[in-house]
């Protein structure tokens, strides 16, 4: 019985694919890929240069694009459509994937339509992937937790007492998806005695990392960015 696949691709170095996945993939009769949808009308996936490194069948990849913006209306009709696109192949016996950056149960929008899959009773199996902040920590050399130590991952903080209250129980602190409210929450961070690991489009070759909090006082955030903070 044929399966629909959920993929985890990394989060941005093609490499980090698990053999499993990967294998997947080269047997897959479709692949959908996420892509953005901007308000010129331009698309762009942080995904499909990924998808290009393994040399796949052009034919077989298929965007769905999602609008940028707080409006989640044109968002949950792509994901209608994409999922309806997916159970259709599905029936017709062709083995459809669906990948997604860093680790689909992580702030993926895989999940979204994991969820409408799991209503029509399908065979489903997900593979999991490398984390953002993983490659993170490894790219900084630096520990994520040891010992007793706990590790708290927060996103769009932008109150810098919820972050010295997760302190309280933390040994290391990820700040995820930080460009929204950056301009507020840096000059507080200044102020504070600890250590900082900034990354930005890991595994990419627009990569950039840094130790030194103070060279990202001109620096323009983009999405893909996280900041792990230890005490």
């Amino acid at each position: 019985m044929n399966k629909i696949y959920g993929i985890s691709l990394g989060p941005g170095d093609p490499d980090l694919i698990t053999v499993k996945g990967l294998q997947i993939l080269k047997d897959s009769d479709m692949i959908f890929y996420p892509g953005s949808l901007y308000k010129d009308g331009r698309k762009g996936s942080y995904v499909r240069p990924m998808l290009d490194h393994y040399g796949l069948d052009q034919d077989k990849l298929k965007g769905f694009y999602l609008s940028m913006g707080p409006d989640r209306n044109a968002a949950k009709l792509s994901y209608q459509e994409t999922a309806r696109e997916v159970l259709q192949l599905y029936e017709n016996g062709k083995k459809v994937s669906i990948v997604c950056e860093g680790d689909l149960s992580f702030y993926a929008s895989f999940s979204y339509l994991l969820e409408k899959l799991q209503r029509e009773n399908v065979g489903i199996e997900l593979i999991p992937g490398v984390n953002s902040f993983s490659l993170g920590a490894a790219r900084h050399q630096v520990p994520l937790c040891l010992q007793q130590e706990k590790l708290a991952v927060l996103p769009l903080a932008t109150n810098i007492a919820e972050i010295e209250r997760t302190f309280e129980d933390a040994g290391t602190v990820v700040l995820m998806k930080i460009r929204m409210g950056w301009k507020d929450l840096y000059p507080l961070l200044l102020t504070k005695n600890w250590k900082y690991y900034y990354c930005e489009r890991l595994g990419t070759a627009e990569e950039y990392i840094t130790a030194d909090i103070e060279a990202l006082q001109h620096r323009e955030i983009p999405y893909f960015s996280l900041l792990i903070i230890k005490k």
